[in-house]
């Protein structure tokens, strides 16, 4: 179990560490057209075809999404009351707990270790963490949300057109199936190298946080893995659906959160710590349900 455990985990591992690599030493990575491709093409090609070669229908879409948006919500909640006792502004420090890096690792992740339909189930959840990046993350730090950033957002579009043929069950030509598949080939390798060049291009200032982001970077895996596990029990998803759902919600804070504090000038060091501690904290937490349970 181990072995195939470390099997599974040393490509992602690997890949994220070349980034970094690649991110100190040259400006491979630097483009920033290149993240604009991974998010705007590269990830909604992989969602349309790993939902429709799924053959998933609808109704479990539309549960799988209830589902993540429901975990979520108790993340949120738990996450409120916590940054209460600590006395933490919930601007700020709430969208880094609630939303994990499901894109970037997540997806990765779940490829690795439950094969292309547990990919193609992480995808419909990492669409779900998209949209709560880009309501509950920009509303929260910058203190104003519009909606209309969302019809930009390409996952979320991929998803209401993933949704529409499944529901008219529309099944797409050959050659634009084959088409989608290469680009989804590309998209999970420059999605971990760019994880890897986004944490070597974090700057540290102050450390004398490090045991408030360390306590935070606990938090997320722990609360994450806690409420999916909650709403696995309750919901009617199948074995592999609650297994991936557990996963996912057990992924580390995500770049975007840096990136979101960096905009709105909230506490970027921190956030920064909080990324660069919950990786392994997160990894150590999934290699340990995936030994005990799933």
């Amino acid at each position: 179990m181990l072995s195939a455990l470390a099997g599974a985990l040393t490509p992602i591992l690997l890949l994220i560490c070349l980034g970094f690599f690649l991110g100190k030493k040259t400006n491979y990575l630097e483009n920033p057209s290149l993240g604009a491709l991974v998010s705007n093409l590269g990830l909604p090609a992989l969602l349309l075809h790993s939902v429709l070669s799924m053959q998933m229908n609808i109704f479990s879409m539309l549960k799988l999404i209830s589902a993540t948006a429901i975990v979520l919500t108790l993340i949120a909640l738990l996450s409120f009351v916590f940054l209460k006792l600590l006395k933490l502004p919930a601007r700020f420090y709430l969208p880094p707990l609630v939303n994990p890096n499901t894109g970037n690792l997540g997806i990765p992740v779940a490829y690795a270790l439950f094969g292309a339909e547990g990919m193609a189930i992480a995808v419909v959840i990492s669409s779900v963490v998209q949209i709560s990046h880009f309501t509950l993350g920009v509303g929260f730090m910058s203190g104003a949300y519009h909606p209309k950033q969302l019809l930009k957002n390409g996952p979320v579009i991929a998803l209401i057109i993933g949704g529409i043929l499944l529901s008219v069950k529309v099944s797409l030509p050959a050659p634009l199936m084959n088409t989608l598949n290469m680009l989804s080939h590309i998209t999970l390798p420059i999605m971990l190298m760019l994880l890897g060049q986004s944490i070597s291009g974090l700057t540290i200032k102050e450390n004398n946080k490090i045991s408030r982001a360390a306590l935070l970077s606990l938090f997320r895996p722990l609360v994450g893995a806690l409420c999916a596990s909650i709403v696995v029990m309750f919901f009617p998803l199948s074995p592999l659906e609650g297994s991936v759902l557990i996963v996912l919600s057990t992924m580390p804070v995500a770049v975007i959160s840096y990136m979101l504090a960096t905009k709105f000038k909230g506490p970027v060091d921190e956030i920064a710590l909080m990324i660069l501690l919950s990786l392994p904290l997160s990894l150590g937490v999934v290699s340990l349900l995936w030994w005990l349970y799933l």
